[in-house]
């Protein structure tokens, strides 16, 4: 194999051979990750089955965007962050590509510490050897190396984790009603009661902060049907599955990752092999999308030499001392950048362009471009995005009640709606 050196260019036809189940892996993998374990054991706050229905009505509806934006990668052929050119300018989408490159440096550091932490928990209750920087340390070099191989050898490891994961999901959740019993656990009280608004946004911060990556592996799906069918159904069924074995983990043993549940069982191995193979592939498409959107300011460096690096500030971070203690606050802050930049780049594509663009001109880093706009900067829509990230924070600091991701979502497409129609003409 060699190192991934693709550097931003429109996917030619010939490029495009991902059928619809290897898109809907990819993203049933980057869903089974223990934060979303931690998002379900969240939501039983709700109560349990109000919390089955924000799994799965819940995640469906917040999923349309990501469907719609996996659309747009195979139609435009560039990676999700090139096609944001043709909505802020040339140079304007430079704000959103850094911005997304260090979100998923910061979800994959994130991650690395679950995984090293319940990996250094396993080991030592099997053998007795204790040493978390260590373990930490490994998964970060071993995701790096995966990445580094780029898009194919990705999806080489969604295939052979797909199936294991599916297998153990759903042991896990039967293991847990068997031992706890399902009246019980359906028959849940609410500790500290939860709104429907906001759980619909923990489930939407979740979901808007893969909206960013789609594109990056839509522009190789076969068809328009792969690249949208495959996002949601995918997406649908990893995040779904996870926030459930999170949920029934909190109700029945206080804690949403299961990994003390099963070692209690004495099934540490299965353990150890959820644990392993959903974080690495949750990771290596946060280190690998990170690394095309870093391209997308840089396109003249070749990626693997930005993984390289990218890799290394990820298992650094991941050392930093109670990171995973600013989870939340950093889920903020990523649906705050995320949310209104989604809704923008929708209604730009569909409504304002009508789906009629020149991906080689978004390419094109000069004045002469299509997508130039004012030296190199649509000020519109940057504007409106400035506007909507003020208004995510307003919602969630002020009226969290309302939730910040629907009515942040709505509110700003009519707005960029209303200011961009008039010059619909110019791309």
């Amino acid at each position: 194999m060699k190192l991934e050196r693709e550097k931003l260019d429109v996917i030619t036809p010939e490029e495009q051979k991902t059928g619809l189940w290897d898109i809907a892996f990819i993203w049933f993998c980057a869903n089974v990750a223990v934060p979303r374990l931690m998002i379900g054991g969240s939501l039983v706050e709700l109560g349990f089955w109000q919390m089955l229905l924000m799994i799965t009505v819940g995640n469906i509806i917040v999923f349309l965007p990501l469907l719609a934006l996996g659309n747009i990668g195979y139609k435009v052929k560039v990676p999700t962050m090139a096609a944001s050119r043709m909505t802020f300018g040339i140079k304007g989408s430079y704000i959103p590509s850094i911005a997304n490159g260090i979100q998923l440096l910061g979800w994959a550091a994130n991650v690395s510490v679950i995984c090293g932490s319940s990996i250094n928990a396993i080991v030592a209750s099997m053998t007795g050897f204790d040493n978390l920087m260590l373990w930490i340390i490994v998964t970060a070099l071993v995701q790096l190396l995966i990445t580094a191989y780029g898009f194919r050898s990705i999806t080489w490891l969604q295939r052979v984790s797909v199936p294991l994961l599916i297998i153990l999901t759903v042991v896990t959740a039967v293991l847990v009603f068997r031992k706890y019993g399902f009246d019980s656990i359906v028959a849940y009280t609410p500790v500290a009661g939860l709104s429907i608004m906001l759980g619909l946004d923990i489930v939407a911060s979740n979901a808007f902060a893969w909206g960013p990556m789609v594109c990056d592996y839509t522009r190789y799906s076969k068809s328009s049907g792969s690249a949208s069918w495959g996002t949601l159904i995918g997406s649908f069924a990893g995040a779904a599955s996870f926030m459930f074995v999170g949920g029934i983990a909190v109700i029945s043993t206080g804690d949403a990752n299961p990994v003390g549940f099963l070692l209690g069982l004495g099934l540490g191995i299965p353990a150890l092999i959820i644990i392993v193979l959903s974080s690495l592939t949750t990771n290596v498409l946060n280190l690998y999308s990170a690394s095309v959107s870093f391209a997308n300011v840089f396109p003249k460096i070749e990626p693997w030499k930005i993984i390289v690096p990218a890799g290394v500030i990820v298992g650094a971070v991941a050392c930093v001392p109670n990171l995973i203690g600013h989870f939340i606050t950093f889920l903020i802050i990523v649906g705050s950048i995320f949310v209104p930049l989604i809704a923008i780049m929708l209604v730009d594509f569909f409504l304002v362009k009508k789906q009629k663009v020149e991906p080689k001109e978004m390419l094109n880093n000069n004045k002469s471009s299509k997508y130039w706009f004012k030296n190199g900067f649509n000020w519109k829509a940057l504007i409106v995005w400035f506007l909507g990230i003020a208004l995510y924070n307003i919602f969630a600091y002020f009226w969290p009640v309302l939730g910040s991701c629907v009515p942040t979502f709505i509110i700003i497409a009519l707005l960029y709606y209303i200011v961009a129609k008039p010059s619909s003409e110019v791309a």
